[in-house]
C-alpha cells in the first residue's frame, strides 16, 4: 500500500499537483456542479488558470490562460499556441465587467452538457485543466479537468456536438485574442 501511495504522489508531482491539491475539490472529467462553481460569480477576488494543451498526429501545443477579477477591475494574461497563430499576452488590465463576462462564459462552458463523442478521422485530443480560487486568500478552491477527442467534429452550435474541453478552450482563446488587439 505504501508503494502505491508513493506512486500516486510521484504521478501527482509529474502532473504538477501537490497531494493537498489532489483532494475532494478536484473534479476529474465530470460535470462540475453549479454549487462548486458558485464562488466564481459571488466572491471576489477570483483567480482562474486554464491549461489547455492539444495533442495530434505530429504536433502538440501547450497553452495557458490566467484571469484575475477584483472589486477594482480585472487582469488577463497567457500564451496560446493556437492553430499556427500563437498569441502571447503580458498582463493586460480589463474592466471588472469584462472580467466578469469572461468568468460567466467560462462557467457556462464548464456547465454545458456534453453530447456524445462523434468518431472520425481527426486524431486530435484536447484537454482543459481549470483551477480557480475565490475570496480573500483563495478560501474556496477547485480544479476540474476535461478531455475531448476528434476536435474537428465538435461545434459550439446548438445543433452540433459539444465537448467541455473544446468549449473552455474556445472561451479562453477568444478572450486572449480580444485582449491582444
Amino acid at each position: 500500500m505504501r508503494r502505491f501511495s508513493r506512486g500516486i504522489a510521484v504521478l501527482l508531482a509529474v502532473a504538477g499537483l501537490s497531494s493537498a491539491e489532489a483532494s475532494d475539490d478536484i473534479i476529474w472529467n465530470a460535470e462540475p456542479s453549479e454549487e462548486a462553481l458558485r464562488c466564481l460569480s459571488e466572491e471576489l477576488p477570483v483567480t482562474v488558470k486554464v491549461y489547455y494543451p492539444e495533442f495530434g498526429c505530429g504536433f502538440s501545443t501547450s497553452s495557458t490562460f490566467y484571469l484575475k477579477v477584483t472589486q477594482s477591475g480585472a487582469e488577463i494574461s497567457g500564451r496560446g499556441d493556437d492553430e499556427g497563430n500563437p498569441v502571447k499576452l503580458s498582463p493586460r488590465k480589463l474592466s471588472r465587467a469584462e472580467g466578469e463576462r469572461i468568468l460567466r462564459d467560462l462557467t457556462s462552458a464548464m456547465l454545458r452538457r456534453e453530447s456524445e463523442s462523434a468518431s472520425g478521422d481527426a486524431p486530435t485530443t484536447y484537454f482543459a485543466h481549470v483551477e480557480w480560487a475565490c475570496g480573500v486568500r483563495g478560501a474556496e478552491r477547485g480544479t476540474t479537468r476535461f478531455k475531448a477527442l476528434n476536435h474537428g467534429l465538435y461545434s459550439m452550435d446548438e445543433g452540433g456536438t459539444y465537448a467541455r474541453a473544446v468549449g473552455i478552450r474556445d472561451v479562453v482563446v477568444k478572450a486572449l485574442r480580444q485582449a491582444h488587439r
